[in-house]
């Protein structure tokens, strides 16, 4: 039987790196389950990260529309590019592109606003009439078999169900993040914004013929709000790692410093307080590990939180990396003695399992957990191959601390051991899943037809 065609609506897409490698890796390893995979997403657009290196992971041959959009961060990129023309710089892009700078407080808090009130389902609204149209042209020009949509943001699942009700084709929508309820993205102006977003929600999900989730508290969620829908139609399928990412990653030896690496974008409710007030609290009550503590974040973090590690006399110890493309950030990883995970304690984060941590299990180094319960809690505690504290409790991140550095002192650096555990996490197995909810998916009723 010829393999499948899967059309891929997803806003997220490389080069830009930012929530890619859930798609990235199923188009990797969907063919080898009966599946070619078909992206259409957004154009070029103003982002923290910046890399073109994963498009060398995709199929040869496996096909891309890119469109425009109206969104914040294709404007943003427009208008960087324009300003470059005029200035007489070559256009903004490729390998070379800087990282976009953090915005300001007043400037974050305007967008605030205008999400609340005007941009619905997200900030990614603009794309909605252009991604549409593209997808159109396409479903009427080449044959596929169904559609997959994955957010954030849910912009991408408004265009995936009208084109799967127009097209007659089954939907399967993947929430990498949580919609109604999200504790970051999810605050609606008025009543009326949260009845909105609720229709739209529901008209996603009872469009698709399967509804993929992150974490089982996401499906829960989804169960319990949706009781008119089969529950075999929610499924649980978790982020991942690649075995392959870490080949030719090898780890520095053994030094004198004790390294504390946090990987990832460090804004809103994940906030490197409680973790730095507990490094404070160390340090002041036992002054000999300032000579061997070091800590190290990789990614972008907003500017208040940069400016934690000098209030708390913690700059001569810390060093930041805005940005490191995926093989230099899987090699911080491996060079750490420690990883540090933080998810906020804000109502609703008990549903966070953020793609980071399968990494920092595949990176075979203990992982520090900041978190309160939930999903990660959950997978740390699965693995148990780490200390997990709440994530605003600074006395046990001192108490942590303080343990991990003795044992460090007294044996040196600790390589985890294989962990058999790990194993149905790998992509190639997650891929496999998807496949398998793809395959049922197909002998699903076909979605009701689009209004005129």
């Amino acid at each position: 039987m010829p393999p499948r065609r899967l059309l891929i609506v997803s806003y997220d897409f490389p080069p830009s790196s930012i929530g890619i490698w859930r798609t990235l890796k199923l188009c990797r390893y969907m063919g080898e389950f009966g599946w070619r995979p078909a992206v259409l997403t957004v154009r070029d657009v103003r982002t923290p990260r910046w890399d073109p290196g994963p498009l060398a992971e995709l199929p040869e041959g496996t096909p891309i529309r890119r469109t425009e959009s109206l969104d914040q961060n294709r404007l943003a990129f427009l208008a960087s590019k324009a300003i470059g023309s005029l200035k007489g710089k070559p256009a903004v892009g490729g390998a070379a592109r800087p990282a976009a700078k953090s915005t300001n407080a007043a400037l974050r808090g305007a967008m605030d606003v205008l999400r609340a009130w005007a941009l619905v389902p997200d900030d990614r609204a603009g794309w909605y009439p252009f991604a549409l149209a593209e997808g159109r042209r396409w479903l009427r020009s080449a044959k596929f078999d169904a559609v997959y949509t994955t957010s954030f943001p849910n912009t991408a699942h408004l265009v995936g169900a009208r084109l799967a009700r127009e097209f007659n084709l089954p939907l399967i929508a993947d929430f990498r993040d949580i919609w109604v309820g999200n504790y970051y993205f999810y605050h609606p102006a008025t009543p009326w914004h949260d009845r909105l977003q609720r229709r739209l929600e529901r008209s996603v999900i009872e469009t698709a013929a399967a509804v993929v989730s992150v974490t089982g508290p996401i499906t829960a969620d989804f169960r319990e709000r949706y009781p008119d829908q089969p529950p075999a139609k929610f499924h649980t399928i978790t982020n991942g790692f690649d075995p392959e990412d870490f080949e030719g990653v090898i780890p520095r030896p053994g030094t004198h410093v004790y390294t504390i690496a946090y990987a990832g974008t460090m804004y809103g409710g994940t906030s490197p307080e409680g973790f730095l007030r507990g490094v404070r609290r160390l340090l002041k009550a036992e002054p000999r590990w300032r000579a061997v503590l070091r800590l190290r974040f990789v990614g972008a973090m907003i500017e208040p939180y940069r400016a934690m590690i000098d209030r708390f006399g913690l700059a001569d110890i810390t060093r930041v990396d805005p940005y490191l493309a995926h093989g230099e950030a899987l090699q911080a990883m491996a060079d750490a003695d420690a990883l540090l995970l933080i998810v906020s304690p804000e109502k609703g984060s008990h549903i966070m399992l953020t793609q980071k941590v399968f990494e920092y299990a595949a990176a075979r180094r203990p992982v520090i957990g900041l978190v309160p319960e939930g999903a990660a809690r959950d997978f740390l505690q699965e693995i148990d191959e780490g200390p997990i504290a709440p994530p605003t409790d600074s006395a046990a991140v001192a108490r942590i601390l303080r343990a991990e550095l003795t044992r460090w002192n007294r044996e040196g650096r600790r390589v985890l051991p294989p962990n058999p555990a790990l194993a149905k996490y790998e992509r190639k197995s997650i891929a496999e899943r998807l496949c398998g909810v793809f395959d049922t998916a197909l002998l699903s009723e076909p979605p009701a037809p689009a209004p005129p």
